[in-house]
């Protein structure tokens, strides 16, 4: 996780925080792929059991192969989406094949909100809301950790605030001398 964003991250700038979504994010597909996978055996089994025709038992087993693909998407689905939080910006990475990506400076962040509801808290997971200047939003749904995520990004920021605070302009590297341009030495006569 995260080779994507490490290869977008600029000069200088370094990785504070990597996150994923929460495995919540996907129950769906983790349900339907058990329901299908055990109902597909069992069914199979079944129909073994008491012999009956074939077809019923590769009917089954087709039902527990599909299981199977819906808990690869979910796994695939859960994996596509990642973030950062790197010691400049906020990075978010959705998508596989067609890849998008949300780039926020923390100097732009004014307020990060984070919400849980009771379900939520009980199994780790969350929504945080980066708020920007001008009031535009971006939400990251059913991430692990939120309040976590939301400390970091805080953190980060406050970094940020004192670095600008202490150097408001920041360093310059000392430049070398321009090399004095060749002149030529006047002709003598001798």
């Amino acid at each position: 996780m995260g080779n994507f964003i490490k290869k977008s991250l600029e000069n200088g700038e370094e990785i504070k925080y990597n996150g994923r979504l929460h495995w919540s994010s996907i129950w769906k597909y983790i349900f339907w792929s058990w329901l299908m996978v055990i109902g597909g055996l069992a069914a199979a089994g079944a129909c073994y059991y008491y012999k009956q025709q074939d077809v019923y038992i590769y009917l089954g087993i087709a039902v527990a192969v599909l299981g199977i693909i819906i808990g690869v998407i979910g796994r695939v689905i859960r994996t596509r989406s990642e973030f950062a939080i790197t010691n400049t910006r906020f990075i978010q990475k959705d998508g596989i094949f067609n890849i998008k990506m949300t780039e926020i400076p923390l100097q732009r962040i004014e307020t990060v909100n984070y919400y849980q509801t009771i379900w939520q808290r009980m199994l780790g997971t969350g929504c945080v809301e980066l708020v920007g200047s001008g009031g535009t939003s971006h939400q990251v749904h059913c991430i692990e950790h939120p309040m976590q995520v939301r400390k970091m990004v805080l953190s980060a920021i406050n970094a940020n605030t004192v670095k600008s605070v202490l150097y408001p302009n920041p360093p310059q590297q000392p430049q070398e001398p321009a090399p004095a341009p060749a002149t030529e030495a006047p002709a003598t006569t001798e």
